[in-house]
């Protein structure tokens, strides 16, 4: 029931139709007793300013995502170290930013992996994606190849990486790695290359030719459901410092058919 003590939250977007936020925030706040309703805020980037002043003001704690986390960062008081780093955000509560996307691919990895120490990583595109598993999974100790179409825009990633003081590259060809991870939308034309882990960002389809192939081999994945049911359980420790299972979420919106 909303009454004057519900909380307002939600992601803000553009041509964000297709968004699963508003479904699984208001799932876990519904089990959790949280009074709060999560909404998608769909805006023209020439009404960003205006909207996110007033919903920094008025909300409890905002979502961002295409084509705003890095945008949104000019809109801000302060970041987290995480979202310095990466350059973007997609996490607020008040005018202070995070990136829970590199909260997820660290954690998720780290309950598949012991030590990335000595490995190398390979990294499909060079989007924000690329930028939040790079900083993860230098964190945890790889050195990181970088493969995008544009090798201009890899080098933009390897350098931000480098800049912090971890190892990075931009490579032209596939190569086998410890971990392959794809963030781009070309799901098809990944090969998982005998890696021990995939990481797919994609979520729809959820059986993309990578995790598929990976599956066939016997390799552990990550998919893009996982990391995106991880990152808001993660944004919803900060705005409430409490949050649901994974599980939980996940057999809600299978059982809703809302992932296939």
């Amino acid at each position: 029931m909303i009454d004057q003590n519900t909380k307002l939250l939600g992601v803000v977007g553009q041509n964000i139709s297709y968004t699963l936020s508003p479904a699984i925030h208001n799932f876990s706040f519904s089990n959790l007793e949280i009074n709060a309703v999560y909404l998608s805020f769909d805006i023209k980037e020439d009404k960003l300013r205006r909207a996110v002043d007033g919903l920094v003001e008025v909300a409890k704690g905002l979502n961002f995502t295409i084509p705003y986390k890095e945008k949104v960062i000019e809109l801000l008081d302060e970041v987290d170290k995480a979202s310095e780093m990466l350059g973007a955000v997609n996490t607020t509560m008040g005018r202070k930013g995070y990136n829970t996307d590199f909260l997820a691919v660290k954690s998720l990895v780290q309950e598949k992996v012991n030590s990335l120490d000595e490995k190398v990583c390979l990294i499909y595109g060079a989007g924000g994606a690329s930028r939040a598993a790079a900083f993860a999974l230098a964190e945890l100790g790889c050195s990181l190849e970088i493969i995008n179409r544009s090798k201009e825009r890899a080098e933009e990633v390897a350098d931000r990486v480098r800049s912090y003081g971890y190892e990075a590259k931009v490579v032209e060809e596939c190569r086998e790695a410890y971990v392959t991870v794809n963030t781009t939308p070309d799901w098809e034309k990944v090969p998982c290359n005998g890696s021990k882990l995939s990481i797919e960002f994609v979520y729809k389809p959820l059986e993309t030719t990578l995790i598929r192939a990976s599956r066939n081999l016997g390799i552990d994945v990550i998919n893009g459901i996982q990391i995106l049911v991880r990152q808001a359980m993660e944004a919803e420790k900060i705005w409430f410092n409490s949050s649901l299972p994974d599980e939980k979420v996940l057999e809600y919106l299978y059982a809703r058919k809302l992932i296939w």
